[in-house]
């Protein structure tokens, strides 16, 4: 399979000229391995050795004896999977100490929480830690998402390019998009139903057990299928749980192994006021549109586009597109979502030094002044707030209300 340079490739090759180690996390499968790969061969030539932590055996070879493990492999080292050995990052600072401007170690890992706890007390100041996520559309495309970023961080940018056209359509475009996800397994070698079928038994299989005691994990798939329905929503704790028959605690418990195995994004709320923000619900954003549909046995574009919850699909898609742009050209993705008690909302608000950023998603070819009441009640209140964005099918970047620019979805793909 040709490989696909990802868009975060050239920070982490600069990165390798100030840190001892590079960590790269991010879901299962979303290609951290290949990446460090291309960059340990493109770095070291063949002098390197790899190793993963993925059976007992193998992990058994470092816990049995780290100074052995050391001395078989010296490095440069990729290093797969090393949230299965947690005991490693203390043994990493020893040997980063020993040579602290020359990267020896790559790492990759699939599981936050756990892992970011060893790299806080062992690895800090000596190791970069980045996110690699499913494949966006432009890196798919081979194209960078530099004028994302600098569009969405600035959008008086947008208004020079106002005129200029990005056409897409649902059928030939967006909806396929979605169906494939990211996983390239899928974006890439497209190899079906099959394939996420398979992911979803060892993410719960391996991934979950190993995060945490889940003693009913019929419960826990059911409740994977129903946060990927609730993708681009503010989920209802209370409900899931009577739902699913479990207690309020048993919830957040599964959300924060969702959320630590890369499964989900919650985007907090904006209140205008950081005491206050963790108090309103975050919105919830099933990490790959394509996984997240195939739970939910949504597998054509006539059944995705005539979901009933099909609004709240696309924009956590368009949302999740946004977030990997922003990881792509390693850009902090500060972002917040805004609801008024009366159903007023902006879908994104980016929070850019002392401005914000307010961004609505509309499935529309007609955008009016109708669908900016969101962008419009924000920008009343919040002074510091710029440009309002609207993202719908409309081809062209244009103005469509005082003080908003239509965004075509089209811009996403490039």
């Amino acid at each position: 399979m040709k490989y696909i340079h990802r868009g975060v490739e050239a920070s982490l090759l600069q990165a390798m000229n100030r840190f001892g180690a590079i960590l790269l996390t991010g879901p299962r499968q979303a290609g951290k391995s290949t990446l460090l790969r291309h960059i340990a061969q493109k770095k070291w030539g063949t002098a390197w050795q790899e190793f993963s932590f993925d059976t007992p055996a193998d992990i058994a070879q470092f816990q049995g004896d780290p100074n052995l493990f050391f001395l078989n492999h010296p490095g440069p080292l990729l290093l797969d999977e090393v949230q299965n050995v947690p005991d490693i990052f203390p043994w990493l600072k020893k040997m980063v100490d020993q040579a602290p401007e020359q990267t020896r170690f790559l790492l990759t890992g699939s599981q936050h929480f756990p892992m970011m706890k060893g790299v806080a007390e062992s690895m800090a100041g000596r190791v970069l830690v980045a996110e690699l996520q499913p494949f966006s559309q432009r890196e798919l495309q081979n194209k960078g998402s530099d004028d994302i970023v600098t569009s969405l961080l600035d959008p008086k940018r947008l208004v020079k390019k106002i005129g200029r056209s990005f056409p897409c359509t649902d059928g030939n475009d967006v909806l396929p998009a979605m169906l494939a996800g990211g996983f390239p397994a899928q974006a890439i070698q497209k190899l079906g139903a099959s394939w996420f079928s398979s992911y979803r038994s060892t993410y719960l299989q391996r991934d979950i057990l190993a995060l945490g005691r889940v003693e009913n994990i019929g419960a826990f798939d059911r409740f994977l299928v129903l946060c990927a329905g609730l993708s681009g929503t503010l989920p209802n704790k209370a409900n899931l749980a009577d739902t699913l028959q479990v207690d309020a605690k048993t919830v957040d418990h599964w959300l924060s192994m969702l959320q630590a195995g890369y499964q989900i994004t919650l985007i907090p709320a904006w209140v205008g006021n950081t005491v206050k923000r963790i108090a309103k619900r975050p919105k919830m954003i099933f990490t790959d549109s394509g996984l997240g549909l195939h739970l939910q046995a949504v597998r054509s574009n006539d059944a995705l586009q005539n979901a009933p919850h099909f609004g709240n699909l696309l924009e956590a898609w368009i949302l999740s597109e946004i977030q990997k742009a922003f990881l792509c050209c390693s850009n902090e993705f500060d972002a917040y979502h805004w609801r008024t008690s009366n159903g007023v909302e902006c879908d994104l608000i980016l929070h850019v030094n002392n401005t914000l950023v307010p961004i609505e998603i509309k499935h529309t070819a007609k955008p009016s002044d109708s669908d900016c009441k969101g962008l419009i009640a924000f920008r009343r209140e919040h002074r510091n707030a710029t440009i309002g964005l609207l993202f719908s099918m409309h081809p062209k970047i244009e103005w469509i209300s005082t003080g908003i620019l239509n965004v075509p979805i089209g811009f996403l793909f490039g």
